[in-house]
């Protein structure tokens, strides 16, 4: 068994080839480019029965991984805790990329089973959208510490916080009123004496969004959500109208159970107080 291990930089990669007893068979500097991995994946072609080992930074060794495994090779992860000890024991010293790619090629001889690399999936692109999430939460919180400190350094009073004791539907006084908050409530417009209408851009961006959501999906899988865009079409709407419209008419129906329930819990309270008094 050979074992390949790899020194990875941004503009270049370097290679080391070892035998089981980890005595040192080859070396090459490439370029980080699919090129450069077309030309290692060559030359460690010449090694029967050999494994890659690529330490566990995937912002530099994603693009390489990926090639290598899509080409049918064996790569283990070498977790970068773990090199940190083996570049300390080397015999070799002073650090330099072949010595960091020779410490990388001995990981899985010093911990064997480590566990083999395999293409990422759907949970990519999951995991890179929560981890931008993140990262504006996190940027977002520092902005508004930033701007306490300035107001505090300044002598200003801070604003308070929104108040939370109005989170029922019974703020909305009708339907009309809460489809004007989740942006369903169209808005006059006049071009000369032509009246139209468009939506409003004051709203709940959130919560449009998520009536949205359930319009598309109504149109596509459900019968009456998809009956109702073909009524509106047939009666001139254009596709954008219709949907418009079907947004609207879940607005109303939102706001129907929403307020059905907070009439329900209206009238559980008296009952509920009566039983623990």
């Amino acid at each position: 068994m050979v074992l390949v291990g790899a020194d990875l930089h941004k503009r270049w990669h370097t290679v080391v080839a070892i035998d089981e007893q980890g005595r040192k068979l080859g070396e090459r500097t490439v370029p980080a480019t699919p090129d450069g991995h077309l030309e290692l994946r060559a030359r460690a072609a010449g090694y029967a029965g050999h494994r890659w080992g690529l330490e566990d930074c995937r912002h530099l060794s994603r693009r390489l991984e990926a090639d290598l495994l899509r080409a049918g090779e064996q790569v283990v992860r070498v977790p970068p805790k773990l090199m940190a000890g083996l570049r300390r024991s080397g015999r070799e010293p002073g650090k330099s990329d072949p010595i960091d790619a020779l410490a990388v090629a001995r990981a899985p001889l010093a911990s064997p089973g480590r566990p083999v690399a395999s293409l990422d999936g759907p949970e990519r692109d999951v995991r890179v959208l929560v981890d931008h999430r993140d990262d504006l939460v996190a940027e977002r919180t520092r902005d508004i510490a930033r701007l306490r400190w300035h107001l505090h350094e300044l002598g200003v009073e801070e604003p308070r916080g929104r108040s939370l004791d109005r989170a029922g539907v019974r703020r909305f006084h009708s339907a009309a009123a809460f489809a004007r908050h989740n942006g369903t409530a169209p808005v006059p417009v006049w071009s000369g004496n032509q009246e139209r209408h468009r939506l409003s851009r004051d709203d709940n961006r959130q919560f449009n969004l998520a009536l949205n959501r359930i319009a598309i999906t109504q149109m596509r899988i459900d019968d009456r959500g998809r009956a109702y865009i073909e009524h509106r079409r047939a009666a001139g709407d254009t596709k954008t109208e219709a949907i418009r419209a079907l947004r609207r008419r879940l607005s109303d129906e939102v706001f129907r159970r929403l307020s059905t329930d907070e009439t329900r819990r209206a009238d559980a309270a008296p009952a509920l107080t009566a039983v623990a008094a």
